[in-house]
């Protein structure tokens, strides 16, 4: 593999071929991008040392010249009936498990850095789900991807899948009957993709079973492979248009038919096929461009669903789609008729969501092993934190930490970030301080990425650009 390397030690860029390609990569803040494979060392206020084995010895790197580091990570098994996502002031995410609410703090144990204890003015929202069983986290390479075309059109490179010709990639994974599949995809011009999931053939970029939702312009559609038909009407997707990258999650089940369509967490669509027992399946997975623009796929994270139906399209959004659909979802014509226990139930503001669709109202007084105290005006209850979906928080005046010099943005495996200012770097942990949390050291297993430079305009434009 071949690197080209910009560095303060040399004047002019240099090539450097590695023999064996270590796990971690470091990024540079020029125009070219160049890389560097190795593993980091010590790490100072200014000055990162980098190990390698195509450099005589330890060199060090000024970190105002690097764009970022990804590393290798691993997540342990870990026992936990709930996972807590906690949105922050700065627009980060964090996710583990509620150690407690109070007025002041809402407490997360993780396992990466233990409990951190969170402001509360700094906290906007909390959700909760359930902790599904993971079944795929990567990509990490190409190894286990099998691609349509006899000479390999997709490259792996910086915990991304990227190519720019009209063949598929696709995996064989063990897909549980009712699953959620997410995924990052970024591209230049208009979307042109069709994902294929339960499929039964990877080697081809029309398997001869399963599903396929294509991408195209604004809209999005479904049909079922052995089908050779559409169900279900074309969903509008405004996101297409507006932007060149978004998150994309399909849960999907085998079971009752129900396939949703959520673009950066918002459900943009709900399809039922009414063939759905008839129809044979696979366990497989594909990408496959329909156009030769430049387009990247990462952040793929394939995980058991639990089947339920707890949002549905936007009206006003859905109404905006080819065939008027969610006026004919609601009249059943081939898409998912909505059972009343499916829908969300209207709640008043301070009222707390459960995941069986109802709702109660009253104060949180403690969370101890899992289980949340409320104090109703009728009673006191007590339930499994994985039953709730969200807590409400007292109110109280936010607040967005202060923007530090040394601030560095980490990545972990389960595509949540969070903002710190980095104190010290061991070879198996970090060490870091934050007005959101004080402070904390964390492992280092768990981060895919660390972002330096955070708030320099021509960093983020670099930035962005890597984007694809």
């Amino acid at each position: 593999m071949i690197f080209r390397l910009a560095c303060m030690v040399f004047a002019a860029p240099l090539v450097l071929v590695a023999a064996e390609e270590p796990p971690s990569i470091i990024r540079f803040a020029n125009p070219a991008m160049d890389q560097l494979s190795g593993t980091p060392g010590a790490l100072t206020a200014d000055r990162i040392v980098w190990n390698s084995p195509i450099l005589e010895k330890p060199t060090p790197f000024w970190l105002k010249s690097v764009l970022e580091v990804t590393l290798p990570t691993t997540q342990p098994d870990f026992n936990a009936t709930h996972e807590a996502t906690l949105t922050l002031t700065n627009g980060d995410h964090v996710r583990g498990q509620i150690g407690a609410v109070t007025d002041d703090t809402i407490s997360l144990d993780t396992w990466y850095a233990g409990r951190l204890n969170f402001r509360r003015v700094m906290v906007k929202e909390v959700v909760i789900d359930a902790r599904p069983t993971l079944v795929f986290n990567g990509p990490t390479g190409l190894d286990g991807w099998t691609q349509s075309a006899k000479t390999a059109t997709w490259t792996y490179d910086n915990g991304a899948l990227r190519t720019t010709a009209n063949l598929g990639i696709g995996r064989e994974l063990e897909l549980p009957d009712e699953c959620s599949i997410g995924f990052d995809v970024a591209w230049r011009g208009g979307l042109m993709l069709n994902f294929n999931f339960f499929a039964d053939d990877v080697s081809t970029d029309s398997p001869t079973q399963g599903y396929q939702i294509s991408c195209q312009g604004s809209y999005a559609s479904i049909r079922r492979q052995n089908a050779g038909m559409q169900f279900g009407d074309v969903a509008n997707i405004p996101e297409f248009k507006e932007n060149e990258k978004v998150r994309l999650e399909v849960r999907a089940s085998r079971k009752s038919g129900n396939i949703c369509l959520f673009i950066n967490s918002r459900c943009a669509a709900l399809w039922k096929d009414p063939g759905v027992a008839k129809g044979k399946l696979g366990k497989c997975i594909q990408f496959v461009p329909r156009g030769k623009e430049a387009i990247r796929i990462s952040r793929i994270r394939v995980a058991a669903w639990d089947g339920s139906l707890e949002e549905v399209p936007d009206e006003d959004a859905a109404m905006l789609g080819m065939g008027m659909g969610l006026r004919r979802l609601q009249m059943g014509n081939g898409n998912a008729e909505l059972k009343p226990e499916s829908k969300p139930k209207p709640t008043e503001d301070g009222r707390m969501k459960l995941r069986n669709g109802d709702s109660i109202g009253g104060e949180v007084t403690s969370i101890i092993d899992g289980v949340i105290t409320i104090k109703t005006p009728f009673a006191e209850v007590k339930l499994p934190v994985a039953r709730v979906r969200n807590i409400i928080l007292k109110p109280a005046a936010l607040e967005e930490p202060i923007r530090r010099n040394g601030d560095v943005r980490v990545w972990f495996a389960d595509d949540s970030s969070l903002v710190f200012c980095l104190d010290a770097m061991t070879p198996d942990t970090l060490t870091g301080h934050s007005q959101l949390f004080g402070n904390a050291t964390f492992k280092l297993a768990a981060f895919n990425r660390i972002e330096f430079n955070i708030y320099d305009p021509q960093v983020c434009d670099l930035r962005a650009k890597e984007d694809l």
